[in-house]
């Protein structure tokens, strides 16, 4: 069977938002795309070889222009949505021709104590951050209120250091986790795609945004304070689409840095500026 040419092929769960705006969006927009749902039990049915670049989706032989690779987080199947990631993450990466997000830095680590001396070196205010293996001397840390502590790796939320201080059976399941000052002011995340940049507030009166049901995002102009360091932040570490997430000492003044996410999540966002980030993905790839 000859393969098919295409302009983008999709992969990834039908049950992450993430992945299925990207299809909505390619499809309202008459763009010519595959979809291969790697939630379904025969995802792992994906096979390539060196001779051409095409890849096989079950019985249907793809050659495409561009790809969108993203692991399902929401699959309970993490074995299977692994895999057949896995293939096709390994088949954009052999045929540099194909248009990938972020392909210079697929398969390295974003860590991110790396990419916190990288955005002091580029003119970002950082927050004071001491890195703990062992946790115990979280015990005996000064004010403790006004520290927050989050995984060295990522993964999990920040939370307030006297609230775990308060309960001991939590620290020795610990990883080894930051230790930073406690930020009051307004959390913004800016998102960069293909060079463009794209900013949000999220109201919320959480330590961290994510473990608020009721968080509101709003689209806000790019603090032009912060574009210049951004561009420089995101062209040194190779990224096409990241975003990197500030939160400020008062109101919307004195932001501070805290991470740089290499593939983030952004329905909500998208929302929020009336599909903006799903076509800066859709322009840039395809």
């Amino acid at each position: 069977m000859n393969a098919r040419n295409t302009d983008l092929v999709i992969v990834g769960g039908e049950s992450d938002p993430n992945t299925q705006r990207i299809v909505d969006q390619a499809h309202l927009r008459g763009v010519d795309y595959f979809f291969w749902d790697t939630d379904r039990p025969r995802a792992r049915q994906i096979a390539w070889d060196f001779q051409t670049p095409e890849i096989d989706f079950g019985d249907v032989p793809v050659r495409p222009a561009a790809m969108f690779l993203r692991f399902n987080v929401f699959d309970s199947d993490a074995v299977a949505n692994h895999a057949a990631y896995d293939v096709a993450e390994s088949f954009a990466l052999a045929w540099p021709n194909i248009r990938l997000l972020n392909r210079s830095t697929v398969g390295d680590g974003n860590n991110k104590s790396r990419n916190l001396v990288r955005a002091r070196d580029c003119g970002f205010v950082i927050p004071q951050t001491t890195v703990l293996g062992d946790l115990s001397p979280l015990e005996t840390i000064p004010d403790p209120e006004s520290k927050i502590i989050k995984p060295l790796a990522g993964g999990d939320h920040a939370f307030i250091a006297g609230d775990v201080i308060a309960d001991p059976s939590r620290l020795p399941g610990l990883a080894p986790q930051f230790v930073q000052e406690r930020l009051d002011g307004e959390n913004v995340r800016v998102f960069s795609i293909g060079g463009n940049l794209h900013a949000f507030h999220l109201q919320t009166t959480e330590i961290d945004y994510r473990t608020d049901d009721n968080v509101v995002v709003h689209a806000i102009d790019v603090p032009v304070e912060l574009a210049p360091a951004i561009d420089q932040l995101v062209e040194q570490i190779g990224f096409d689409y990241c975003a990197l997430d500030f939160r400020c000492r008062d109101g919307f003044h004195d932001p501070v840095f805290l991470e740089i996410n290499s593939f983030p999540m952004f329905v909500a966002f998208d929302d929020a500026c009336e599909n903006k980030l799903a076509d800066a993905i859709l322009e840039f790839l395809v």
